[in-house]
């Protein structure tokens, strides 16, 4: 029967799968022996079974890639067989094929496909038939298990990096934590120019570490869900621009805020749900800010990524932190992840790739950030 599919690269020189195993039943020996024979292959298997209680005491123990069962048997009949396979979770979804001796009335073969039959074949069988039917559900079958087989190396993958960057970010509050107080007691204490310049610059690069580990964390959570994304060149900039001087979704204009924009800030994107996500932060912020400035911040200096910054100087009281953050005082020094108030524009960005990260603190403010991968502009560079 020669059944060797590709690999997934395409490549022939992947391990040999196992065996697949195909199940017939029948109640006379002599036709067990003869489809044995029939069906001897290197990549096959052939379990036989003389019986109903038989096949389903096989069907515990082997995942089989088809099941010919013949229809006239004692005690319990093909038919039978077929819906007590399809009653089990570990057999509802093997393809059955029908072997019957009888004659092609309409009602035996409407009843075989009603308990779940892929297909009816009389005898005596026609072997090029039944071999030609039964290689292609061997591979699917073996098609089948080679995606199981990756999705659950994904899966224990996935699982690994989570751990990992969970890992990752309690190693670093520590250190990051130190940073910042350190930066901060600099501050206090010294008039000296240069030193205070250090401290600031201390200090922002350990809250810009915060906000890269902050990102890592998201990325690895699932992509967004149901949302369907038709992705156009975009400029992130000139949205965020035109969201902020001409309404947010229909309402007045910010009327305090200062923009800042840097580098490339085009990416393939939907504007649409861009323009709802940046809506919704603008809006929050502008909501939470309590008359003071908004400071934004589309930054394009990545080669692989945009983000989009909007930030105030006034800390969230609680209830609002625990509403946009999903969490109560006191917080991290890591930022936590995003509550029901920015669960949209997460989703939002997780459908493109990206990530949703927010923080509060009684001496660094509110920020929301938002970082979107480029997609096909990063590629083509």
């Amino acid at each position: 029967m020669n059944v060797s599919p590709l690999s997934p690269t395409g490549s022939r020189d992947a391990p040999t799968p196992a065996p697949a195993k195909v199940l017939v039943v029948d109640d006379m020996n002599a036709n067990l022996v003869a489809m044995k024979a029939l069906l001897a292959d290197d990549d096959l298997e052939v379990l036989l079974a003389s019986s109903g209680a038989e096949a389903l005491e096989l069907l515990l123990v082997h995942d089989v890639a088809l099941a010919l069962l013949d229809v006239q048997m004692p005690t319990m009949d093909g038919y039978a067989l077929a819906e007590l396979m399809r009653g089990s979770e570990r057999t509802r979804h093997v393809p059955i094929i029908f072997l019957t001796a009888g004659t092609q009335e309409a009602r035996g073969t409407f009843r075989g496909y009603e308990t779940g039959a892929v297909d009816f074949l009389h005898k005596p069988l026609d072997e090029r038939v039944l071999r030609s039917k039964i290689q292609v559900f061997v591979e699917l079958h073996l098609q089948r298990r080679t995606i199981a087989d990756h999705a659950a190396q994904l899966a224990r993958l996935a699982r690994a990096n989570a751990l990992m960057l969970s890992a990752l970010s309690h190693d670093l509050q520590e250190p990051l934590a130190a940073l910042s107080l350190n930066a901060e007691l600099v501050l206090q204490r010294s008039d000296a120019p240069a030193i205070r310049q250090a401290a600031q610059r201390q200090k922002a690069a350990a809250a810009l570490l915060r906000r890269q580990v902050a990102h890592l964390i998201s990325l690895a959570k699932a992509p967004g869900d149901g949302l369907k994304v038709e992705a156009t060149l975009t400029d992130l900039a000139a949205l965020v621009r035109e969201r902020w001087q001409h309404g947010l979704g229909g309402s007045l204009p910010l009327a305090h805020g200062e923009l800042t924009i840097e580098g490339d800030t085009l990416g393939h994107w939907d504007a649409n749900l861009l323009a709802t996500a940046v809506d919704q932060l603008l809006l929050q912020a502008e909501a939470h800010a309590h008359g003071a400035p908004l400071n934004m911040m589309v930054d394009g200096r990545a080669r692989g990524a945009v983000g989009f910054r909007v930030s105030f100087d006034q800390p969230l009281h609680e209830a609002a932190a625990a509403h946009l953050l999903g969490s109560s005082l006191p917080w991290s020094e890591l930022p936590p992840p995003v509550g029901a108030g920015l669960r949209e524009p997460e989703r939002i960005a997780r459908a493109h790739g990206g990530s949703l990260v927010a923080s509060t603190r009684a001496r660094d403010g509110t920020s929301f950030e938002l970082m979107l991968p480029r997609g096909d502009v990063a590629l083509a560079a």
